[in-house]
């Protein structure tokens, strides 16, 4: 693992950078993108934003017209690209281009190990990797402004559930604070990261509750919204990442699933706990992410997923053991 100073090193020697962020993008993974391409745009270097699905609608940040949507061919030829809020296998359909590139810098606050690439920095502790960027671009000594602080201050809300979550603390409220100083609108970002949804996402939503299931008396909660839901409500599924918020409302739930069915037979599971390392089950469906807070894609018939998956969920719940792994 290298040090956050390496990696500011390496930036201010190189100058052709392509900057990547997660499939199915969020608040976090948009805003680490952005304010590292500001920042470096600041200190004179050549710099290209992409991304291999579409960003949410609702987001009207600076910088986000300058994301290409790219398919599967993605060639970064002899750019360095960064990888910023996951592993280069997880920027979805441009993967395979992006483990092929010359240098390959991976920054991330995801527990896991070290990863791929020439220079990797990951900091479980921090909150977001937004924090991370931030105190990059201190060392890179990038003056901050509204552009950078409003992507920044995006990230730290968007993963910090809107400084609810067990990531909060003292240190993150200080950098919001002096993030807000250059021209941030924090009552627009809050609306729209958790404010902002179509009458088709809450009817899907009223659906989705309307069949929510539960077990342990509560302990473990589910909702599971098919393809064929998604499309008679007309919403898009990677737009929903955010249901399974829904599901842990309820006040006995220790462990919160959303299925998310987003094409047939490919299935995105979301994972959320209060106390419960949710990131060991994510790993044993191929997942990973925070301990509190986690995921995994599966593929296979939809209802059979749902079933193996809870069965395996409630014995982890009764025992803290799990069976064998599965794909």
């Amino acid at each position: 693992m290298n040090s956050l100073e390496e990696i500011a090193h390496f930036l201010s020697i190189h100058d052709d950078f392509i900057i990547v962020g997660h499939e199915g993008p969020d608040p976090d993974s948009l805003g680490s993108m952005l304010g590292l391409f500001f920042g470096l745009r600041k200190l004179g270097k050549s710099c290209r934003l992409v991304s291999a699905d579409p960003l949410p609608p609702y987001l009207t940040w600076p910088g986000l017209d300058q994301v290409e949507l790219l398919g599967e061919e993605f060639h970064p030829g002899e750019s360095t690209v960064i990888v910023v809020d996951c592993e280069p296998s997880r920027t979805g359909k441009i993967a395979a281009g992006v483990l092929q590139a010359k240098r390959l810098v991976n920054i991330d606050h995801h527990e896991r190990g070290r990863g791929v690439g020439q220079l990797v920095y990951v900091e479980p502790a921090e909150a977001a990797t937004s924090v991370i960027i931030y105190r990059l671009l201190q060392r890179l000594q990038v003056p901050l402004d509204r552009e950078i602080a409003t992507a920044l201050y995006g990230g730290i809300v968007g993963d910090t559930g809107g400084f609810r979550h067990a990531n909060t603390n003292s240190e993150v409220f200080r950098i919001a604070g002096e993030l807000l100083d250059h021209g941030v609108e924090p009552a627009k970002v809050a609306r729209e990261i958790f404010s902002m949804q179509s009458l088709g996402f809450l009817k899907l939503l009223g659906f989705a509750l309307s069949n929510l299931q539960t077990a342990q008396d509560g302990k473990l909660v589910w909702m599971a919204v098919s393809h064929e839901d998604f499309q008679r409500f007309d919403v898009d599924p990677e737009m929903t990442d955010h249901l399974v918020s829904y599901a842990r409302m309820l006040d006995r739930a220790e462990v919160a699933m959303v299925f998310r069915e987003v094409s047939p037979g490919l299935v995105r599971l979301g994972l959320r706990a209060n106390a419960v390392d949710v990131a060991s089950l994510a790993r044993h469906f191929g997942g990973g992410g925070h301990r509190l807070a986690s995921g995994a894609t599966l593929q296979g018939d939809f209802q059979e997923i749902v079933a193996q998956v809870t069965s395996t969920a409630q014995r982890y719940l009764l025992t803290g053991e799990l069976n064998e792994r599965h794909s």
